[in-house]
């Protein structure tokens, strides 16, 4: 016969487990993805690959994530973008890669040319 502390503690846990596991199971999800969301950096700054001519501008560029907050993660990772910092030039940009693959003037506002809006996002300090 189960002594009263253990038939407590096994009804306890059969009622917690038995009768509630899908609300186990999204507590465990939103904990795991609560935790990621915390874990990404609010900017990242993009690190310089080449020197800069006189018209580049001259710092690196910001990327906010939480300007792009309407994008799922893997939107991005790790199809365009590795989770390590990696850096990039205008040319791969105007080529389709990283940045360019949304902003190409289509999509999102272009990277290059005159429509560019390089020093009040990306270069701004």
């Amino acid at each position: 016969m189960l002594s009263e502390e253990k038939r407590y503690r096994s009804s306890w846990v059969s009622a917690l487990l038995g009768k509630r596991p899908l609300a186990l199971v999204l507590l465990g999800v939103l904990l795991f993805v609560s935790a990621s969301v915390l874990a990404v950096p609010a900017e990242v700054r993009v690190p310089v690959v080449k020197e800069h001519g006189k018209a580049d501008p001259p710092e690196p560029g910001v990327f906010s994530h939480w300007q792009h907050d309407q994008f799922l993660c893997f939107t991005c990772h790790p199809v365009l973008f590795p989770r390590a910092r990696k850096g990039f030039t205008h040319d791969e940009m105007d080529a389709g890669k990283f940045c360019g693959a949304c902003h190409d003037g289509r999509t999102a506002s272009p990277t290059s040319g005159a429509r560019a809006t390089c020093k009040t996002s990306c270069h701004a300090k």
